[in-house]
C-alpha cells in the first residue's frame, strides 16, 4: 500500500515542480518582450531625434507621445486597468505625426519607424496576454488541495504499514514533504505576478522604461544611428 502512495506523491510533486518551471519560462518570455518593447521604442525615438530637418518642438512632441505609451504600458503591468484602445490610439498618434512630417523624413526611415511601431504594439499585446493568462486556476487549486489533504491521507497509511513502530519517522518525513510542497507552491504563486515588485524574483520594470536622451536632442548628429539616413 505504501509503494502506490509514494508513487502518487512523487507524481504530484513533479506536477508542482513543472508548474513552477512553466512560471519561470513565462517570466523569461516576458523579459524578452519587454526588451523588444524598450529597444523598439528607443529606435523610434532615435529615428526622429537624429533627424536634423525636424524642429526641436516636433521632436519634443513625438518624445512626449512615446513617453505616454511607455507609462500607459507599465501602469497596466503594475495593476492599473489595461485599455488596449487607448494604447492603440497613442500609437496611431505617432503614425499620424509621421505622416504629417513626411516632407522631413525619408521613405526608408518612415518604413523603419512603422516596423518599430509594429514591434512596440506586438510586444505590448503579447506581454499583457501573458500577464492576464497565467497558470490555470484549476491546476493551482488542485495543487493546493493536494498539499493540504496529503498529510491526512498518507500519514495513517504509512503508520499502518509500519505496524505503529517508529511512527516519528513518518511524521518527520511528512513535515519535510509538506514544507517542500508549500514552498514550491509559494514560489509559483509569487511568480504569477512578476510586476508587483514584492518578490525577490520580480522583474525590475525600471530597467525597461523609456528615457529620452537630452544630449541627442541638443546635438542630433552626436547620437545619430549610422543605419538611419535623414534626408
Amino acid at each position: 500500500m505504501a509503494r502506490p502512495m509514494t508513487n502518487f506523491t512523487v507524481t504530484q510533486l513533479m506536477k508542482i515542480v513543472k508548474a513552477v518551471e512553466d512560471t519561470f519560462k513565462r517570466r523569461d518570455a516576458i523579459i524578452k518582450l519587454l526588451s523588444i518593447f524598450k529597444s523598439s521604442l528607443n529606435a523610434v525615438y532615435y529615428c526622429f531625434a537624429s533627424n536634423s530637418k525636424l524642429s526641436d518642438e516636433n521632436k519634443e512632441i513625438v518624445t512626449d507621445k512615446l513617453h505616454l505609451i511607455s507609462h500607459l504600458f507599465f501602469d497596466a503591468l503594475k495593476g492599473h486597468e489595461y485599455d488596449s484602445a487607448k494604447v492603440r490610439n497613442k500609437l496611431n498618434e505617432v503614425f499620424e505625426f509621421l505622416n504629417a512630417n513626411r516632407d522631413s523624413i525619408s521613405n526608408g526611415v518612415t518604413l523603419k519607424i512603422i516596423r518599430f511601431l509594429k514591434d512596440v504594439h506586438e510586444s505590448i499585446e503579447n506581454t499583457m496576454g501573458l500577464k492576464m493568462h497565467g497558470t490555470p486556476i484549476s491546476l493551482k487549486a488542485y495543487c493546493l488541495v493536494f498539499i493540504y489533504v496529503s498529510p491526512f491521507v498518507f500519514i495513517p497509511t504509512f503508520i499502518s504499514d509500519m505496524d505503529g513502530t517508529n511512527s516519528w519517522i513518518v511524521y518527520l518525513l511528512s513535515s519535510v514533504h509538506g514544507f517542500i510542497l508549500i514552498s514550491l507552491y509559494n514560489v509559483q504563486d509569487a511568480m504569477e505576478n512578476p510586476f508587483d515588485q514584492i518578490g525577490l524574483d520580480d522583474i525590475k520594470l525600471e530597467e525597461f522604461y523609456f528615457h529620452k536622451s537630452e544630449s541627442l536632442l541638443e546635438n542630433p548628429k552626436a547620437g545619430s544611428d549610422p543605419s538611419v539616413k535623414t534626408e
